[in-house]
């Protein structure tokens, strides 16, 4: 009986073994499959996704190409629209060309024209007088009774005057119509050359802005309680404006040369950061300095604008200091510039030789400048300089002629007068009410400074007011009272001037010391 229960168990234990295997082998045919599912999922994800990558990449090359292929496409378009503009611009100047040549061609040919009748004219004129000669002879022969010899001297006595009168006449007609194709052509070369010349654009002559990295920057400018401004307005003699203009300040002055220091003292100020009192006066007295050493090379960039070379060192200064000097509105350097380059063309334009009147035209205004002779003509003075430094007698010839004594005319002194006057009567060239108001501050400016004491004097709130500072030392507190109303007495009794003038006098005492 034990052995059968033990068969029974075992046979159920086997039956139990191979069902258990069945079902794990299920099992695992399950997990396979549903692994091997899983992985055909994934890779077909990955490969969706590759594909899409592809896809784009594709596109992105495609969108790269058409870019490269259309900037590409632009570049030669603009080329070719450039070459085509090169070419019409050519065409343009080969056609105004012809039609120069076409003109002298026609000018040439009515001169010809004019010329055979001038011909045919003199050649009747002698066969009629011949005729006459031979007619009056044989008339005074039969009449008169009279030689061959006294016929033909009487005959050629009466020929000589009748010839002497239509050769007068002819003569003043050639020379009517000798000065009217002169006055002419005259013209056209003037209008031609001033073509040429570049437009120049007017600008104001008493103020220059001056650009700002930001609005917060004008509170730096002016300073607490305005310390900064009255340092910088006290040691350039230059009026602040500082209003609602966004970035930017106005500096106004009448005097360029005050404006140039101030601007690039206020410039380094920025630049530095550091902006005290002390500090300002010593960017300001750094700026004057580098202003004044920068006059030498605007003259010798103004000379070698214009091609010339070899300019002795102090006229290449005086050259400079045009640029910080205005007359009647229009500034010297500029003006003289201008000057020399329109004569320069019309003495091409007529076949001479420009350098002359191109150095005269460059050197005809630095009389203004030199002030160690300032009761003479300024022409009279830059003649002089001129002729001092070894230029050429004919560069002296024609400044001289600007005066009008002294020189014998020429060819070149004519360019330059007529190039003179034709740059200053173009319009907007010359302002009188600038010019007088800028001789009333240099008034009030040189009446100040003529007082014991003074040190500098500076003409400022467009002439409301005149600032005078004075050395401690030379002038006590109570000098100041006297001072003030001397200079306003003089000022009062010598010059013309609208409304009312004040007159600051500034006595101020620094004591330095250094502790080591």
């Amino acid at each position: 009986m034990t052995f059968v229960f033990i068969g029974l168990g075992v046979a159920a234990a086997a039956a139990a073994a191979f069902f258990g295997l069945r079902l794990l082998r299920e099992r695992l045919r399950a997990e396979a499959e549903g692994r091997a599912s899983r992985i055909a999922a994934d890779a077909e994800s990955r490969a969706q996704t590759r594909l899409k990558e592809a896809d784009l990449e594709v596109e992105e090359w495609r969108s790269t190409a058409e870019a490269r292929f259309e900037s590409q496409t632009r570049q030669k378009r603009e080329e070719q629209q450039r070459l085509e503009e090169r070419l019409k611009e050519q065409e343009r100047n080969v056609a105004r060309k012809l039609q120069l040549l076409d003109q002298r061609h026609q000018e040439l040919d009515e001169r010809e024209a004019k010329l055979k009748e001038r011909e045919d004219r003199a050649s009747s004129l002698e066969k009629e007088a011949h005729s006459l000669i031979q007619e009056r002879r044989q008339k005074l022969e039969r009449v008169a009774g009279l030689t061959a010899r006294d016929a033909r001297r009487e005959l050629l006595r009466e020929v000589e005057g009748e010839a002497r009168q239509e050769t007068s006449s002819l003569i003043r007609r050639i020379e009517e119509e000798t000065l009217a194709e002169a006055g002419s052509r005259a013209r056209r070369i003037v209008a031609e050359a001033i073509q040429r010349l570049p437009a120049s654009d007017l600008v104001d002559g008493v103020i220059t802005v001056v650009k700002l990295p930001s609005d917060d920057m004008k509170g730096r400018i002016i300073g607490r309680e305005g310390r900064n401004i009255r340092a910088l307005e006290m040691a350039t003699g230059v009026d602040v404006i500082v209003d609602e203009t966004p970035q930017s300040i106005v500096l106004s002055s009448f005097d360029p040369f005050r404006r140039a220091v101030a601007q690039m003292a206020i410039e380094r100020l920025i630049e530095d950061g550091r902006i005290h009192p002390a500090r300002i006066e010593e960017m300001v007295a750094r700026a004057r300095s580098e202003v004044a050493e920068s006059l030498d090379a605007l003259g010798e960039s103004a000379a070698f604008e214009l091609g010339i070379t070899g300019l002795p060192h102090r006229l290449q200064r005086l050259l400079g200091k045009l640029k910080y000097r205005m007359v009647l509105g229009y500034n010297l350097l500029d003006h003289s510039v201008e000057v020399a380059r329109l004569a320069s063309q019309m003495a091409m334009l007529l076949g001479l030789h420009p350098e002359v009147v191109m150095r005269a035209g460059l050197l005809h205004e630095i009389g203004q400048v030199e002030e160690s002779r300032a009761d003479t003509h300024p022409i009279l003075v830059s003649a002089d300089l001129a002729g001092k430094f070894n230029e050429d007698p004919r560069v002296v010839q024609a400044i001289l002629a600007l005066h009008g004594t002294g020189a014998e005319p020429s060819v070149d002194a004519a360019l330059l007068k007529v190039a003179e006057k034709a740059i200053l009567a173009r319009p907007g060239e010359k302002d009188t009410s600038l010019q007088g108001f800028m001789e009333r501050m240099r008034s009030f400016e040189a009446i100040a400074s003529s007082f014991h004491g003074v040190t500098r004097a500076f003409a400022m709130r467009s002439g409301k007011e005149v600032r005078v500072l004075v050395e401690a030392d030379a002038v006590s507190d109570g000098d100041v009272v006297t001072l003030s109303k001397e200079i306003t007495s003089r000022i009062q009794k010598e010059v013309e001037y609208p409304g009312a003038v004040r007159i600051s006098v500034i006595r101020e005492t620094r004591a330095v010391d250094y502790a080591t």
